[in-house]
């Protein structure tokens, strides 16, 4: 099929003026990220352009530009995009303590008049968001290997304490009394969790939360989101800021999540064993008079079989939230040709609920986009209906 829609990561959001559904995705093209498609039926699409261009003059991203989301402001008539991406290296220090952080990504926010931009980003540094978790015993620090087989974990007073974290797969949440809820992945990096059964550490991404101030949202004109000062935290005159986890295997494991364990064994130490909970997406549904968040998030690396799509539920948009126990709701389809099938968005259209998300035909080939349609969403009874392909007008 040479007319396949061709990004990762996708999410899709309704114009109010021209009622047009657009779709932003991972996929660069030089300087440009972010690709922009527009479509009347979620089915076919035609590509317009690119949001972002990494020569802004408030350009604070170095690489890894990833898993954008749109949302229409109706209080101003802006578009925002939030997406994640590494800092330029002279910013390092300054978010994570450490000039040599590898992973260092942090969350953007730019604007634009129209859906199809050009995006500008508000500033030039990321959300003023300093997530830190306190009591991560860095081992990282400590040894040169710390996948190697242990009897325990280790319990040593110069094994330093706190980390801050990694943050990509922006997710945001507008609530029915207008509260802001931010979503976002921890990165694998530097949360290196002890597992007693396997007698090693693994490396883990946790799905997170914080809420957000809403005066941004309200501004006539665009101003830098900002977290609520209740997040906020300073020790030593550092910012230390706080978050609230809400999928994680440490909190409530499953089995399937489980592919990628043994990786630095397998290849030679030439990958890491880990364990990714990312790519989230929020809303709401009514369940049995009782109004639940529900959280669809992706497990394992795209690359592996066992790549899919989870799903929890909570009565709170703060968790805790309890996973679906027949998870994973989609995954490789070998019937429909359909891999690597993952990370998307909700889309609630005609009172019918859609998962719009990225796949593959085979595994040596480029990811492009899917739709696939929530055929019952019960605590009990999640289905859905068949994987349909994409087309590229």
């Amino acid at each position: 099929m040479n007319n396949k829609v061709f990004g990762a990561d996708p999410y899709v959001f309704r114009d109010p003026t021209s009622g047009l559904f657009y779709c932003v995705a991972t996929r660069d093209e030089g300087h440009l990220h972010f690709v922009i498609y527009e479509s009347k039926d979620l089915l076919s699409w035609k590509q317009v352009g690119y949001t972002l261009d990494d020569r802004d003059e408030n350009n604070w991203c170095s690489d890894w530009f990833w898993a954008p989301e749109c949302y229409y402001n109706p209080n101003n008539g802006y578009y925002y995009l939030f997406y994640s991406a590494k800092t330029l290296p002279t910013l390092v220090e300054k978010y994570f303590a450490n000039a040599n952080y590898e992973e260092c990504c942090k969350i953007g926010v730019a604007v634009a008049k129209s859906p199809k931009g050009p995006f500008k980003n508000i500033t030039n540094l990321p959300l003023d968001y300093y997530p830190y978790d306190p009591n991560y015993s860095n081992v990282d620090a400590c040894f040169s290997d710390i996948f190697k087989l242990r009897e325990s974990q280790a319990d040593n007073p110069l094994v330093p304490k706190g980390e801050y974290l990694s943050s990509i797969d922006v997710n945001l949440f507008i609530d029915d009394d207008k509260k802001i809820y931010l979503y976002f992945s921890r990165c694998c990096y530097h949360n290196a969790v002890f597992d007693e059964k396997l007698h090693k550490y693994i490396e883990e991404s946790n799905i997170c939360v914080v809420e957000l101030d809403n005066k941004w949202w309200f501004s006539e004109e665009p101003i830098m989101p900002r977290i609520k000062d209740e997040y906020k935290n300073e020790c030593n005159g550092k910012r230390q800021d706080r978050f609230k986890t809400v999928i994680s295997y440490q909190n409530e494991p499953q089995e399937w999540e489980n592919a990628h364990v043994n990786d630095y064994e397998l290849y030679n130490a030439k990958k890491h064993n880990r364990r990714w909970s990312e790519g989230s997406t929020t809303a709401t549904v009514i369940l049995k008079n009782v109004k639940y968040y529900v959280i669809i998030y992706s497990c394992n690396n795209y690359e592996n079989e066992k790549y899919g799509v989870g799903i929890a539920f909570s009565t709170s948009p703060l968790g805790p939230f309890k996973k679906y126990t027949q998870n994973p709701i989609i995954s490789e389809k070998n019937d429909q040709n359909v891999v690597s099938t993952g990370h998307g968005c909700l889309i609630n259209l005609d009172s019918e609920l859609y998962y719009f998300h990225h796949g593959r035909n085979s595994s040596n080939e480029d990811r492009s986009l899917f739709l696939t349609r929530i055929k019952t969403l019960d605590l009990n009874n999640v289905s859905i209906d068949k994987i349909v392909q994409c087309k590229l007008n």
